[in-house]
């Protein structure tokens, strides 16, 4: 079967497009410099998060829940070595992709209701939100509420446009340089 899209090539790259690959050399990149302009900015969304109001641990075990609810094993390989960096241990993280809150501590199992809530139903419930409002602030619920749609969204544009598995796990050294480019 033919490939859906064809990766932009780093030989063929523009030097515009080669700053951006440079700073998070992945096929999630290539695939993001096939759009126009929004390739650095999806990436800056990203980076954002890294500096944001939640800890390693909480975005973690978001972007699994979500790679595991959109069947994204992209996100899931790039994100496992990070959980695992936050302190999550295997057991932690496949009840984490399974959904199972009684194996979970309680601020952990509203987190991953409330994600699940908003992958599945594309809206949290009251009771989730409730759970969630109990360990969390409004301003980091609304930042567990972003990362998740856009961790989503990246799961939705590498399956849609079928984008292969990077033959190594992508550096994320110099990712949030991308957010200077696009703020400038």
């Amino acid at each position: 079967m033919a490939p859906r899209v064809t990766l932009t090539d780093v030989a063929d790259m523009t030097p515009e497009q080669r700053a951006v690959y440079e700073k998070f050399q992945s096929n999630l990149t290539r695939a993001l410099l096939l759009t126009k302009n929004s390739a650095a900015a999806h990436l800056a969304l990203g980076a954002t998060f890294t500096v944001g109001l939640l800890t390693l641990r909480d975005r973690e075990v978001i972007v699994l829940r979500v790679a595991r609810l959109r069947d994204s094993e992209f996100e899931r390989m790039l994100h496992y070595p990070l959980a695992r960096q936050a302190g999550l241990d295997d057991t932690e993280i496949k009840a984490i992709e399974e959904g199972r809150y009684d194996e979970m501590p309680a601020d952990r199992a509203a987190l991953v209701r409330y994600v699940t809530d908003c992958m599945v139903d594309h809206r949290a419930s009251e009771e989730a939100f409730r759970a969630l409002s109990a360990f969390y602030s409004q301003n980091e619920i609304a930042e567990i509420t972003h990362l998740a749609g856009h961790s989503a969204m990246t799961a939705m544009y590498l399956a849609s446009l079928d984008i292969p598995l990077d033959e190594g796990i992508a550096s994320w050294g110099r990712l949030t340089e991308v957010q200077d480019q696009v703020g400038s």
